[in-house]
């Protein structure tokens, strides 16, 4: 693989903008993605030693590189994005039972001893959610590398975030795929948005947390009121129960060495398929996941992403949004409107 240079980089990042079918820059977006991978495993290594020390329990770790529409959409969205600054290429989540867990493990790898310079201060939307109801710790690390020098410097994004918070998050993703709208970035009905502020808010206050601002001054017995009427309305909770994908070739896969899977989804028909691969074929998966971006760049029904875990099993708990999974974010939200009501 050549070196590549900041300047290409972001060249690149502004060929894409004035069109995104540019194979050129395709090619440098792609092999300047695959750069991370060594670095959010090594990084996944050091979070494992971090957790394992402090004893936090039921907690998983899932990595990913980005997917090349999500990069594309980015920097069209913002005026001066240069691909080679962007912090969120290479991502690592962490989904831990508490927020007392998620500031635990921020403040344990801040102060711990390795070499990754951490850019402060982190992006904390559980102190000051966003507007939109979304909760977690952002923290992005500048990678240090000892081997692989060309990773050196490269942005590792860590998002540290409870189960409620990632139950919500997924939920948001997964709806976004059906209605084709991405939500996460302002898109879709204004019904549908008020419905996930609603939701945020009740998770925030079931975990004694900061809500979002519109609902500050509002007691929660009235949330309560309007969500439960608001999900009448849009019959949400249906829609989405109705999606759930009972994949049972997915359950099958169970190759020893498997450690990064190649996942498709076709929100179309409702089905994923997922292809394993060792740590010595990430060459080989990072390859055919670019010649499939590009296979079906024009076809709003996929969804692609190449990820990793230590066992399938995170995977799917870690992203159950690519199995259009939103069952414990409907069975949390009634068990919290009951207790509430």
């Amino acid at each position: 693989m050549s070196t590549l240079s900041k300047k290409q980089v972001k060249k690149a990042g502004e060929q894409l903008v004035a069109n995104p079918k540019d194979s050129n820059a395709m090619q440098i977006l792609s092999q300047w993605r695959s750069l991370h991978a060594y670095p959010i495993n090594t990084f996944q290594a050091l979070l494992r030693k971090h957790i394992t020390k402090l004893k936090l329990k039921d907690s998983m770790i899932a990595q990913r590189l980005k997917r090349t529409p999500s990069i594309i959409r980015k920097i069209q969205r913002f005026e001066g994005m240069n691909l080679a600054r962007m912090q969120d290429i290479g991502g690592i989540r962490v989904i831990v039972r508490s927020v007392d867990d998620v500031y635990r493990l921020h403040d344990s790898l801040i102060k711990g001893r390795h070499q990754h310079e951490p850019l402060l201060p982190p992006k904390d939307y559980i102190s000051q959610p966003k507007p939109d109801g979304y909760r977690s710790l952002h923290q992005v690390f500048k990678y240090k590398a000892t081997a692989h020098s060309e990773s050196d410097g490269l942005n590792i994004e860590l998002q540290i975030r409870t189960k409620l918070q990632h139950y919500w998050a997924t939920a948001v993703e997964t709806l976004g795929l059906i209605e084709k709208s991405s939500f996460k970035t302002g898109q879709g009905s204004d019904e549908y948005k008020l419905f996930f502020r609603l939701a945020s808010v009740l998770f925030a206050y079931a975990e004694n947390q900061a809500v979002i601002d519109d609902f500050k001054n509002t007691p929660i017995t009235d949330v309560v009121q309007q969500f439960t009427a608001l999900e009448q309305e849009l019959q949400a909770f249906s829609k989405l129960q109705g999606l759930i994908i009972t994949a049972q070739h997915v359950n099958a896969i169970s190759s020893k060495d498997a450690f990064y899977y190649l996942m498709q989804l076709d929100s179309n028909k409702g089905e994923v398929s997922i292809t394993p691969f060792s740590k010595k074929q990430l060459s080989i998966a990072e390859s055919i996941y670019r010649l499939q971006e590009i296979e079906n760049v024009d076809n709003p029904h996929i969804e692609l992403v190449l990820m990793s875990a230590v066992n399938f099993k995170d995977i799917k708990k870690a992203y159950p949004n690519y199995f259009l999974d939103t069952k414990a974010f409907i069975e949390n939200l009634t068990r919290i409107c009951k207790e509430l009501h």
